[in-house]
């Protein structure tokens, strides 16, 4: 069986081309870890994890720190024992969910290719075309409202928008945001934690005549409670995102009937094999899940695609993220266009890679076998 011969860690700074506004924070870059897993046979895996400090309560510089302790714990094992490889890293040093994303999906990426099959076809999932919803950042009413249009008049077939700095304001974006796209283009609302529950019931009643989706994450993560009360008497569907990490958040989401919809995040749920039980709880639960993501490149973005292939219960895709860059640092995988149709490939593995431009200017640091 193969070993584990050495690994090496990624540090990628991603440069957006404006600032991007959630109602948590303003970003101006994705700084991500590539995890690149090499073993015995000569084979490679790559993974991918964005750990934004306002979400997981990792950043940048803790996430390398990490990788480079995870790293040791696994020189030199059998990297297709992946239940236990991972077991054994969450045992070694709890939470860090984005960088143990990043080692989930080097792996599966590397079992994948030691089964010469694409990672979805390893899941047990059929090559599918994925449409993603286009994400418009907080701005003024007048400016979300022309991102809109943009985006549908390119053939976007469902638009996430970022709401949260007040009622009056939230309101007239999505009036806006309506009347600029007419009807038939499905509105999806994220206020990341934003609003206290009066608040969200009241925004939710007045918009309940915009044809809105979904309204992601209203209250903060730990009011469970709260989303159970907002759920019963919201006009519009409930999801939680920041308030589920793990299928134990899912479990508890679920035994409170809180939400219809978990928000799965590779980089919450510590990468796909965690991502595969929320998505189990929901299935049975009666909850359906959405695919999102944080700041990930085309590497992260990919694996979480071929994820959707084989989990018919994610039913909506917020996959957008590269779309944000300045440039984007990865080869390969996914085929993603502007209007958010996602073709996968039969290359084996998610298939992406951090370009040789980006490997070159990029923070690096290889562990390797003594």
């Amino acid at each position: 069986m193969p070993t584990i011969t050495k690994i090496e860690i990624i540090e990628l700074d991603i440069p957006y081309p404006h600032p991007f506004k959630i109602a948590l924070a303003v970003m101006n870059s994705a700084r991500n870890i590539v995890i690149r897993v090499h073993d015995s046979d000569g084979l490679v895996g790559v993974g991918e994890g964005c750990p934004p400090r306002f979400v997981t309560g990792e950043a940048p510089e803790t996430a390398f720190e990490a990788a480079k302790l995870y790293a040791q714990i696994l020189i030199g094992k059998n990297p297709m024992e992946i239940d236990t490889r991972l077991r054994e890293l969450e045992q070694y040093m709890l939470k860090n969910p984005a960088i143990r994303c990043a080692y989930d999906l080097a792996l599966y990426d590397l079992l994948a290719k030691h089964a010469e099959l694409p990672l979805y076809a390893l899941l047990g999932g059929e090559k599918k075309v994925i449409y993603s919803n286009r994400t418009i950042g907080i701005d003024s009413p007048d400016k979300m409202a022309a991102i809109a249009k943009q985006h549908v008049e390119n053939g976007t077939k469902a638009i996430k928008v970022k709401v949260g700095t007040g009622k009056a304001e939230d309101i007239e974006r999505i009036r806006a945001i309506r009347e600029a796209i007419g009807n038939g283009v499905p509105l999806r609302l994220d206020a990341n934690q934003a609003w206290d529950e009066i608040t969200t019931i009241n925004i939710l009643t007045a918009l309940a005549e915009y044809e809105i989706e979904v309204c992601e994450q209203p209250l903060p993560y730990w009011n469970i409670e709260g989303l159970k009360r907002v759920r019963e008497r919201s006009p519009i569907a409930i999801m939680a995102d920041e308030s589920i990490f793990d299928a134990h958040d899912a479990f508890r989401l679920a035994s409170h009937g809180a939400v219809d919809y978990f928000n799965i995040k590779l980089a919450k749920s510590a990468g796909i094999h965690g991502a595969m039980k929320i998505n189990a709880i929901g299935e049975v639960a009666g909850i359906k899940c959405m695919l999102g993501g944080m700041s990930e490149s085309l590497i992260g973005v990919g694996a979480g695609a071929h994820l959707i292939c084989a989990c018919p219960n994610i039913s909506l895709h917020d996959l957008d993220s590269p779309f944000h860059f300045t440039e984007e640092p990865s080869i390969g995988g996914v085929d993603f266009q502007p209007n958010g149709t996602v073709t996968l490939s039969d290359d084996h593995g998610h298939g992406a890679d951090v370009s040789p431009e980006w490997m070159e200017r990029s923070k690096k640091i290889v562990i390797s076998e003594k």
